[in-house]
């Protein structure tokens, strides 16, 4: 997964933007970091590693979609995908269980993500302004909506772009995960689900059945 990460960012037209997530990924300290980070405390990607899998999965679709809308900026979509969460290495402790650290309570990712960016473009001369704002728009608005916990509303076409793949991909994975666990009653249907409110049905006969 990380070698592909570094596949894209290799790929990136965009010198300052390749520059700067060059940056972060070449840094083993951030590696190790990166590769046993869960991305959420109970439903999608919950367990070490799962912060790398959803960033390189969001990738794939990320470089699908911006074949099809060929308006977009594909490295600041691409860029948006693969520092959107990182600040979720700094909320989520894993040690035994997945549980909130104390900044990850009082300042959340979205923030912490922020300033873990801010670091590395001070790192970098002459890093243009209207990109770093582009690049923090992106982390400010993933969430898609204020109630979700973003705390400004995507405002470019690569931010929605952005939200909508990380809704999509947090939810399908949440709910093939959800799908995978034993409910102890057998049958088709998952116990309730509340993260979708609903129940899930769950062919016990179909080949595609996560294991």
């Amino acid at each position: 997964i990380y070698s592909g990460i570094l596949e894209v960012i290799s790929k990136i037209e965009n010198s300052q933007i390749r520059e700067l997530l060059e940056a972060i990924f070449r840094d083993d300290s951030f590696k190790e970091r990166f590769l046993t980070s869960p991305a959420a405390k109970s439903w999608h990607h919950s367990y070490l590693g799962g912060l790398a899998e959803h960033t390189f999965d969001m990738l794939g679709t990320a470089e699908r979609v911006a074949e099809i809308y060929s308006e977009v900026d594909r490295d600041l979509l691409l860029a948006g995908v693969i520092i959107h969460d990182l600040g979720k290495m700094q909320e989520l402790a894993a040690s035994g269980y997945i549980d909130y650290t104390d900044r990850g309570r009082l300042i959340g990712h979205i923030a912490m993500g922020v300033e873990f960016i801010n670091e590395y473009i001070r790192g970098i001369d002459d890093f243009p302004d209207d990109l770093a704002m582009k690049l923090k728009h992106m982390i400010l608005s993933h969430h898609g909506s204020l109630e979700h916990g973003s705390p400004i509303l995507p405002m470019t076409v690569e931010s929605l772009l952005l939200s909508y793949i990380d809704n999509m991909d947090a939810q399908v994975r949440g709910a093939l995960q959800f799908i995978g666990k034993p409910n102890g009653k057998g049958g088709r249907w998952t116990e309730y689900v509340r993260f979708l409110d609903r129940f899930l049905y769950s062919d016990p006969d179909d080949k595609n059945e996560v294991e």
